[in-house]
């Protein structure tokens, strides 16, 4: 006969892999773990109080998306901050979310918008409060929350792929996105979104990524020559 399976077990595990991932996630983010930190095994499992298991497999999933590097039997440690890489993300994440503003508003269902609308209650809530890191996860949610509505599964995986660099973003730049005026950048776009109008949506949205990256280009990045040069701090 088949033999038995318990599904305890293996729920857990996965569960408490995900927590770990989520811990060191928000480490790095908020820059708890430093950008070329040595991640020894040993020191996480006091810090973390889990076994060997769940943390390796936690930080081989922030390697596939860039916040970890490893060289095996050499180091593990947080990837360092990439100028380059944060500067075609913030391009890439751009056009991506008026892409999604443009095509998914007109069908968005109250559902969605009601998810979108706590979002932004949530970069209002951060923003005056100046908590850097929650600002940042709250406006990645905003977008999230669009992409994932419009059932483009392809999309809104590569947006949660550029979601990591986009959130480093924070941790390189005193003034993120314009802190003050984010939540009325966000607002109308919004507004746009409660009327399903995907045009003024994305215009909104065009016109807010233009002016983060004209600003974040202005203030950090250096010529192109130098970055390929030395393109990792």
């Amino acid at each position: 006969m088949p033999l038995p399976v318990n599904d305890t077990a293996p729920v857990e595990r996965r569960l408490l892999r995900d927590v770990v991932y989520t811990r060191l996630y928000d480490g790095i983010l908020d820059g708890t773990l430093e950008p070329g930190e040595t991640l020894l095994d040993e020191k996480l499992t006091a810090w973390l109080g889990v076994s060997r298991t769940p943390i390796r497999e936690a930080l081989m999933k922030l390697a596939d998306i860039g916040l970890v590097e490893m060289a095996p039997n050499r180091y593990t440690r947080v990837a360092p901050i990439d100028l380059k890489a944060i500067d075609e993300a913030i391009y890439t994440t751009g056009l991506l979310h008026e892409h999604a503003a443009r095509t998914i508003v007109p069908t968005l269902s109250n559902v969605a918008v009601t998810r979108i609308e706590k979002a932004h209650k949530d970069v209002k809530k951060a923003a005056k409060s100046r908590e850097l890191p929650a600002l940042g996860h709250a406006f990645n949610d905003f977008f999230l929350e669009l992409a994932r509505a419009g059932g483009n599964e392809v999309l809104a995986s590569v947006s949660e792929g550029l979601s990591p660099q986009l959130l480093r973003y924070i941790s390189v730049w005193d003034r993120p996105f314009g802190v003050d005026d984010l939540p009325a950048a966000l607002g109308e776009v919004l507004t746009a979104i409660k009327e399903r109008d995907g045009d003024a949506a994305g215009d909104r949205v065009k016109a807010l990524y233009a002016r983060t990256l004209a600003q974040f280009l202005s203030d950090y990045r250096r010529n192109d020559a130098d970055i390929d040069r030395t393109p990792v701090l």
